[in-house]
């Protein structure tokens, strides 16, 4: 017998990285759930992203960010990876007519192994991501290569576990704001938005270009 803590056991199982009839529900509830829209347009909006901007967004899942990303850089490129075939094939119809306007472009790639980018970027983002990095450091370390100088990363998290509360969101907030210090980022700023449990944004940019000479 299919119950309603079934489904809801199957759909948890699938935000990681969703597959299938299950992974395809699952981006439904993520386009859905008012707290990912608040957080995928906070996020944004702690970005500042200007008309002509290049972003890059990890993880973009069912493409509310990419979506948004693409509103504000409209004279810019948007960019994507997801390691989620399901979630590349949502985004990629929720973003149509910007993919075929040459100003989104979608990946399916993992971040732990991303695809070649032919320039840096201006902003790099990710929501609710930095969990499933195997091996984090690393990551933060090519994040900062792919940045201009300058550029800014943020990074989102809000705990969705089970009696999640503001002590698990402030305890991600330390670790991320470590992990940027630790990767060379520069002005590392914390922002919290109140949600229950409330979400966290750490934000760090990279330093300027040391001229020679």
């Amino acid at each position: 017998m299919i119950t309603r803590k079934t489904i809801w056991a199957g759909l948890v199982r699938q935000f990681g990285k969703p597959t299938g009839m299950w992974g395809a529900l699952a981006g439904f509830v993520m386009s859905r759930r008012q707290s990912n829209r608040q957080r995928n347009d906070w996020t944004l909006d702690l970005l500042d992203i200007r008309p002509a901007d290049r972003v890059l967004e990890l993880g973009f899942g069912p493409g509310l960010g990419i979506r948004g990303a693409a509103e504000r850089a409209h004279r810019g490129e948007v960019f994507g990876v997801d390691h989620s075939a399901v979630m590349l094939r949502q985004a990629s119809k929720r973003n149509a007519a910007a993919i075929a306007a040459g100003r989104v472009k979608l990946h399916l790639a993992s971040v732990d192994a991303l695809p070649d980018f032919p320039a840096q970027f201006d902003k790099i983002f990710g929501v609710n991501v930095h969990m499933f990095w195997s091996d984090a450091a690393a990551v933060i370390a090519e994040l900062l290569v792919l940045l201009q100088p300058g550029g800014t990363l943020a990074l989102t998290f809000q705990p969705r576990k089970p009696g999640a509360t503001d002590a698990d969101t402030a305890q991600a907030a330390d670790k991320l704001t470590d992990l940027l210090d630790r990767g060379g980022f520069e002005q590392v700023r914390t922002q919290v938005l109140e949600l229950t449990p409330s979400a966290v944004c750490v934000l760090g940019s990279r330093g300027p270009a040391i001229l020679n000479g």
